[in-house]
Order: structure tokens, then sequence, then C-alpha cells
């Protein structure tokens, strides 16, 4: 390996990585913004939210690192091109397959395997692992913390409840308004309140107050006067939709429910699962489209005085291109199940073409392509 080889590697994978540290954090800080109320409304420790939201980092990875495997490589021929470092070289009479084709591929082969084993073993596990904590959070059921003070707070979607001070688990001046039977709406009206649990119960103990029942059927408005009275709160917990996405399971829990299956035969849900299946190993192949695609910068101009700036909004565009066929591709497998073999197909004439008009000009590429 030459030099000027182990000093473009050096030099574009510390882009790249400074470049997936900071485009991952801003996506992740949004994503832990967006599930703030994990921590506001659902009681979820401060550890608890952190290892969340830190479960989502393997999602936001497999999208930031082909765009920043092609920023890296990018800032790096625009860099060596303003530096006049490519000048020297090739006025030194070395081919761009000399001074920059080796370290990308070197690159793209590494974040390929990388891109793989995230795609097809950390992403699917991290999101099966964040299916298991929302179900442990909204199985916890309702809690003291949810209620604040001369606040109105929906802890569930047919439960209001107001008060007017709490003092820990006692709590003064209470109205609830609960819609679970829709027929029959109740209010709940107490002077004083308590937060307790007894045999896995979360019941909120009201005293001296009353209830009102509205019959919808019948118009009128009944009324309950008592001193003590036990509010179970267990049937508001939220319960969490039981149908597991295909992007939560695990790629061999994949293959065992497709196995000795036909792709005519598969139900909606089983389509779901081959889309998925093929995109976690067919996506990744686009990584060498991303890593290849900055060299055309290279075919527009070798002068030290040229601008790049068209240039790169060309090369931008086509890679933009490429990510909105990728994401395409995997949403039509998901109707189109036999459009498999063109999910792998694509990214290798994609790559091929690019390699193509890359070394079009490379005088072993002109003999053998004349030969």
């Amino acid at each position: 390996m030459s030099r000027f080889t182990t000093y473009a590697i050096r030099e574009i994978s510390s882009s790249f990585l400074f470049l997936i540290i900071l485009l991952s954090s801003i996506l992740w800080l949004g994503q832990g913004l967006r599930h703030i109320e994990l921590l506001t409304s659902d009681n979820v420790s401060f550890i608890s939210y952190i290892s969340y939201i830190i479960l989502l980092l393997p999602k936001i990875l497999s999208i930031t690192i082909p765009i920043c495997l092609f920023l890296s490589i990018l800032l790096n021929i625009n860099r060596l091109k303003n530096d006049s470092e490519l000048i020297i070289l090739w006025a030194s009479g070395r081919s761009d397959l000399e001074t920059l084709i080796k370290p990308i591929l070197f690159m793209a082969l590494l974040i390929y395997l990388l891109s793989n084993i995230l795609s097809i073993y950390i992403t699917p596990y991290s999101l099966n692992e964040i299916r298991h904590k929302i179900i442990d959070i909204r199985s916890s059921g309702i809690h003291a913390s949810f209620l604040k003070e001369k606040k109105f707070i929906s802890p569930a979607d047919t439960l209001t409840i107001f008060l007017q001070e709490r003092n820990d688990d006692k709590i003064n001046g209470l109205l609830i308004h609960d819609l679970k039977d829709s027929s029959k709406p109740q209010t709940y009206i107490a002077q004083k309140g308590q937060f307790i649990e007894e045999e896995n119960k979360k019941i909120l103990r009201l005293f001296n107050g009353n209830i009102q029942i509205f019959e919808k059927n019948e118009n009128k408005i009944s009324e309950i006067e008592f001193e003590t009275y036990d509010l179970n709160l267990t049937p508001y917990n939220k319960k969490e939709n039981s149908h597991i996405y295909s992007d939560e399971l695990f790629t061999r829990d994949i293959l065992k429910n497709l196995s000795n299956k036909k792709i005519d035969s598969f139900s909606k849900y089983e389509k779901e699962q081959f889309a998925e299946l093929h995109s976690r190993i067919a996506n990744p192949i686009y990584i060498f489209s991303f890593a290849f695609i900055p060299l055309i910068l290279l075919k527009f101009s070798r002068k030290p005085g040229d601008n790049f700036l068209i240039p790169i909004a060309t090369v931008s565009i086509i890679a933009f291109t490429f990510q909105i066929i990728q994401i395409t591709m995997s949403n039509l497998l998901i109707e189109k199940s036999n459009l498999v073999y063109v999910s792998y197909i694509l990214p290798i004439i994609f790559l091929i073409v690019l390699i193509f008009y890359i070394l079009i000009d490379h005088k072993e590429f002109k003999r053998i392509f004349n030969a």
C-alpha cells in the first residue's frame, strides 16, 4: 500500500467519523426530543430514557452511513484539488486509479461490511429491544407523578384528572372525568385523595365526595355520595399494539417464517417480511455507488482554476437520486415481491456504469476495451 493510499484512507476515514458523529448526533437529538414524553408523561427514569434512545442509534446509523461516506469522499477530493495535491499527482503521471480508487474501494469495502452487520443483526435487535421497553413502559400503568397541581391531566384517553394540591401521594381537591363507558360518562368530585398500591393494583382512593353519572340513553344525571371510594386505575393502562413490525423481527426469524413458502402464496405480512429481509441485504450494496459517485468530479476538470461548484452540485443530485431509488425499491418490494432480483441487479448496474464512466479514459481500460 503506497503512502498516498494510506494518507487518503486516513483523511477519508477521519472525515467520515467526524460527519457520522455530527449528522447522527443531530438526528439522534431530534429523536430524543421526540420521545421526551417518556420522561414527562410515562414516568420513565432518566437512565431508562437514555438506554431507550441509545437503542435508536443503529437505525439512525443505517441512514447516515451512506450519506457520510459520500460526503467525506466528496469533501476530500475537493480539498485535494484546492490544495493542488491532485495537480501534482497528475503532473507526475499517476492515474486516478493509482491515486484515489484504491483508498476509496478499501473504505467502501470496510463500510459495506459494517453496514451488513448493522442491517442484518444490530438494527433488528435494537428495534426489538425498543418494542419490549415500550411494552414495559405502557404496562406500568398510571403513576402519581402524572398528577400536576391545578392542571387538567389526561394520563389515558378516557381519563382526565384535575387536582388543587398534592403532597407526595396525598391530594386535596379532586375532579375526575371518566369516559371508560362512553354511554355513561362519570365525574368524580372529592375533597381529598390518596394514590396507593394494593395487590399489584394502582388505586386512587377518594374521600368525602360524590359521583355524577350521565346516562345518555335516558338523558339524565344520577348522583352518588361517598365517604371513601377506590377508583381502580388498572383498566386505564395503555395497551401496546401486539403486532410485531417486520423491521423488529430478527433476520433468523424472518428466514424461519418464510422457509418453504412460495412468493405467490405470501400473505401481506409475509410480503412485508420478505421485502424487509432483502432490503437488509441489498441496500448495503449501494455503499459502493455512493463511494464512487464523487470520482465523477475528476471528469469535469483537471485545471487548477476551474470551479467545482457545478460538478459538486451535479454529483450531489446523482447521489440524492440513488438514495430515492433505494428507498423506492424497498417500498415497492412490499407490493411487488417478484421484483426481488431487480433490487439486487439495480445497484450492481449503477456501480458498473459508474466504474465504466470513471475509467473510460484510463489507458489500460482503453486497451482492454479496444481489444
